[in-house]
């Protein structure tokens, strides 16, 4: 994907996409001369985005590697007294021919960033079945809680990986302090993905204790308005117990684990495992983060199960990731 129009704000996932379809276009069929501009516009974007002190993955870390070695060029007062990038666009067919070099020799840390990607999200696939499933033999019955939280489309360019991941820290400290609308809640578990369209956005589950609470719809609805007020207006959520929304799934077959459930009712588990295979699936690579705050910063996790009297959630594990 190019970034054709230059004179226009792009957010910051645009640009990350953007530079990962670079580089993987160069791994499959090469440098070649009519990427150039590409290169030059993507250099000059991703100045705009860059943070030093974030950590980059995959694509975007190689695209980051390969930076550096133009930023070189285009900080020599003498070899390019106009500091830019257009030097890029001179490129002769023995250079292009070097870079691509360069890059291929990313393609094996590219491949092991996306191999640990799926092996963690395996690891939290088997860890949040366990959890969940400490609930469902608990607990006579569970009110299951799915909401989406997200971003207006006119506010995604504004949303950085530190604005996000600050909103959800806020989020996330209510629900573990079990604040108003999350109260009679026993756990609760949460995604953060990146999408090409969608941006940085939450999958949320929540359990509730379903003998105190009952409507799904209602408090999934007060979960996403409660998202909205966190981000002063600019973030969006998507109730996916909505009267629509579930017309479309039973239309199409599906018929998830949301709602009222109960280890007393057959089939309810085989219900809930779509929803937890959904929040830990490793086949959704593309919506993996390309950008984080810090190396091992979370984006995955849970609350953890206590099996007292208190019958409580404690605050997030610390072993997903």
């Amino acid at each position: 994907m190019s970034i054709s129009v230059p004179n226009t704000t792009h957010s910051e996932t645009e640009i990350l996409f953007a530079v990962e379809n670079f580089i993987s276009s160069i791994l499959v069929y090469g440098f070649k001369p009519e990427l150039k501009p590409e290169f030059k516009q993507l250099l000059e974007l991703f100045d705009g985005i860059y943070n030093i002190d974030h950590y980059y993955f995959d694509y975007v870390d190689a695209f980051i590697r390969l930076k550096m070695m133009m930023d070189e060029v285009r900080h020599d007062k003498i070899a390019n007294p106009a500091d830019n990038y257009d030097f890029v666009l001179n490129f002769d067919d023995e250079q292009l021919a070097f870079y691509d070099k360069i890059i291929k020799l990313y393609k094996g840390d590219i491949q092991r960033d996306l191999y640990q990607f799926w092996k963690q999200e395996e690891k939290n696939k088997a860890s949040l079945f366990k959890y969940v499933d400490s609930f469902f033999n608990h607990y006579t019955k569970l009110l299951i809680v799915r909401v989406d939280l997200g971003y207006l489309n006119e506010s995604k360019q504004q949303i950085d990986i530190r604005q996000f991941y600050s909103h959800f820290e806020v989020m996330r400290n209510r629900i573990s302090n079990q604040d108003t609308i999350f109260n009679h809640l026993h756990g609760y578990a949460w995604a953060l993905e990146q999408a090409k369209d969608r941006g940085y956005h939450v999958h949320l589950l929540l359990i509730y204790d379903g003998t105190k609470v009952q409507s799904d719809s209602f408090y999934a609805q007060r979960v996403g308005e409660t998202w909205q007020q966190i981000t002063k207006g600019h973030g969006s959520y998507f109730n996916l117990h909505s009267g629509e929304y579930i017309h479309e799934l039973r239309m199409a077959g599906c018929d998830i684990g949301l709602g009222m459930l109960s280890r007393k009712n057959e089939g309810d588990w085989d219900r809930l495992v779509q929803v937890i295979e959904y929040l830990t699936d490793s086949t959704k690579d593309a919506q993996r983060l390309r950008v984080k705050l810090e190396k091992n910063m979370n984006a995955f996790g849970k609350g953890q199960f206590e099996n007292t009297k208190r019958r409580g959630i404690r605050r997030d594990s610390k072993q997903d990731s």
